[in-house]
């Protein structure tokens, strides 16, 4: 069970069914520190929202029932390496989660221009968190030369639960291998990669067994996963 999770969706997103108080409730159960919500911005069409709602969740306790409380947002790479947000909303943010996701902002551009989009991205500085980035299954990339300057830039590249999960696996073994080359070129930079549920409701907040079953085979250990260090992780976020 994970003590820390930054990537969890509410009912904000369209498409997910618990809100933020359940997973509160459901934290403390679980004896968690700290979790985070990251909603899909109002650019995916699933997305209940409007940019208000982000731009307003600072007016939510940092703390509620023990449980630190971060607020931030899952946002799509737009075609040409932005996020559809305001600057002012993201500084109301306590981290931004991004990636390429069907059915928002993106287009598909081929391999080449998928990865240049998502490099762009990360070099802004908008950014904190890539959000499953060795997922093939929507849009192909580069996962080298994305970990490569996330290393560089101190973004944080996600190892997104949902996607290991063995129904998907069966669907999509690719990703395991991109995943694989996330985790070496992390570690030859002596990195940390943070670990998500992408929780859709209050029984996936925290389960991390599907990657306790595979992170032998993908070279990844307890010491890379920043989930582990919550003081290291603030300072990365800036949060205080």
């Amino acid at each position: 069970m994970l003590k820390i999770d930054l990537h969890i969706h509410t009912i904000a997103s369209g498409h997910a069914y618990s809100t933020i108080n359940e997973y509160v409730i459901q934290a403390k159960k679980n004896r968690m520190k700290i979790i985070g919500f990251a909603d899909h911005d109002p650019g995916n069409v699933e997305t209940i929202v409007s940019e208000i709602y982000f731009s307003e969740l600072s007016r939510i306790p940092k703390v509620i029932s023990g449980i630190r409380v971060l607020k931030g947002v899952e946002a799509d790479v737009d075609s040409n390496g932005s996020i559809n947000l305001l600057e002012r909303t993201i500084k109301n943010l306590d981290y931004v989660i991004a990636g390429l996701h069907k059915g928002a902002a993106f287009k598909e551009q081929g391999i080449k221009r998928n990865t240049e989009a998502v490099i762009k991205l990360i070099r802004s500085g908008k950014v904190q968190i890539i959000s499953h980035p060795f997922k093939m299954s929507s849009y192909k990339t580069d996962i080298g030369a994305v970990a490569e300057v996330a290393c560089r830039n101190n973004v944080l590249l996600e190892v997104n639960i949902s996607y290991l999960v063995e129904r998907w696996l069966e669907k999509h073994p690719e990703n395991l291998s991109g995943l694989g080359k996330m985790i070496k070129i992390v570690k030859k930079h002596e990195q940390k990669v943070i670990v998500g549920s992408d929780a859709h409701n209050i029984w996936e907040l925290g389960d991390d067994s599907p990657l306790k079953k595979i992170k032998k085979q993908i070279g990844l250990t307890d010491k890379m996963i920043i989930n582990n260090y919550p003081k290291e992780l603030m300072k990365l976020l800036k949060i205080k």
